[in-house]
């Protein structure tokens, strides 16, 4: 996945400085957001098929938590299938979910598979003749009333996925014909739901982008669920120190220290983990500590569940949802933290 950092830049810049783009509050709100589960025709070759469980039980619980829905791009995989194929299949298990929400606590964002949102009635809508379009950006408030969050499905500068658009359309449209004999040999097979993800080039570029014009970026395209820049390997770190540091403040505290003590142990067990799968490192910002500018959804196409990201008021939180579970929860919160904390 190459990206042209110029042009993402550019991009960004632009739609950070649009006025025009819709500015939602996070006071009083609850957001989940979800990119890139690219809704299929049910076959073989339709990626998401095998999450519908996880997704019933996401869209019921956000509906019944009086969240708002936003859709970050990528939702249908329009460069493989034809809309009416993907509503056939859909309409009544998840469009209908969907549309119990209203047309105001369904926000759509379009992404490089979905960027035809302008003209096609969109199924989400509880009016579904009516046609509503997509932007491809939003911002959202901080406690001051000053917006400080971009929301876009993350392809703008994206060699295959904005420049040269459709030539990759062509080409992944040809794919589906090979792709279920592809899968029957583990190749191009999705990887499960996990803490860690190795961010990439892409990760950084973004990441420079947020930092340099202090902004949080969310995103999605890439599939990578990340929290605020950095691995989970580093945030093991990070929880390491500060339980050393407490545990040097308050020696003389010996059941405290001891208590620390153990979750160090438990916490090493983790990170030697990390380090052996080769998870431990940081390109958002090689040689620092990056800064928590930079936030990815991931997607629906896990093969153990769904991640999203959450935002209630001022908390922010990385959800995976499970399609295995048997009882509740069915969610896990892989990450959390302070809006206000990240953007101060």
């Amino acid at each position: 996945m190459a990206q042209d950092r110029e042009q993402t830049f550019r991009q960004l810049s632009c739609l950070w400085k649009d006025n025009t783009i819709s500015v939602l509050e996070t006071k009083s709100k609850k957001y989940a957001i979800l990119s890139d589960l690219h809704f299929g025709d049910g076959g073989p070759a339709d990626d998401f098929r095998n999450n519908i469980e996880a997704m019933k039980r996401l869209l019921h619980h956000y509906s019944e938590n009086d969240f708002r829905i936003i859709l970050l791009g990528d939702i249908e995989e329009l460069w493989q299938f034809d809309l009416d194929m993907i509503k056939k299949r859909y309409d009544t298990e998840i469009y209908n979910l969907f549309r119990k929400f209203d047309n105001k606590r369904v926000i759509r964002v379009f992404g490089n598979h979905d960027k035809d949102w302008d003209y096609p009635h969109d199924p989400v809508m509880s009016n579904p003749e009516k046609t509503q379009g997509a932007p491809e950006a939003l911002k959202m408030k901080d406690g001051k009333n000053d917006p400080c969050i971009l929301l876009v499905h993350g392809h703008q500068g994206n060699i295959e996925s904005d420049k040269n658009s459709w030539s990759s359309k062509f080409f992944v449209r040809a794919y589906k014909v090979i792709e279920p004999w592809l899968k029957k040999l583990k190749i191009g097979t999705h990887p499960p739901a996990i803490k860690s993800q190795v961010t990439k080039d892409y990760e950084q570029i973004m990441y420079a982008w947020a930092k340099e014009n202090k902004v949080i970026l969310i995103c999605g395209h890439s599939h990578r669920a990340i929290f605020a820049s950095t691995s989970y390997a580093r945030r093991l770190e990070d929880e390491i120190e500060a339980l050393r540091e407490e545990n040097t403040a308050h020696k003389d505290d010996l059941e405290r220290v001891k208590e620390n003590k153990k979750k160090i142990k438990e916490l090493n067990i983790k990170l030697k983990d990390e380090k052996k799968k080769s998870r431990d490192i940081d390109p958002t910002e090689p040689g620092s500590k990056p800064l928590p500018c930079y936030f990815n959804t991931g997607c629906g196409l896990f093969t153990t569940g769904i991640t999203c990201l959450e935002i209630e008021n001022d908390q922010i939180r990385l959800v995976k949802w499970d399609n295995d579970k048997k009882v509740e929860p069915f969610f896990d919160i892989y990450e959390r933290g302070k809006l206000s904390e990240f953007s101060g």
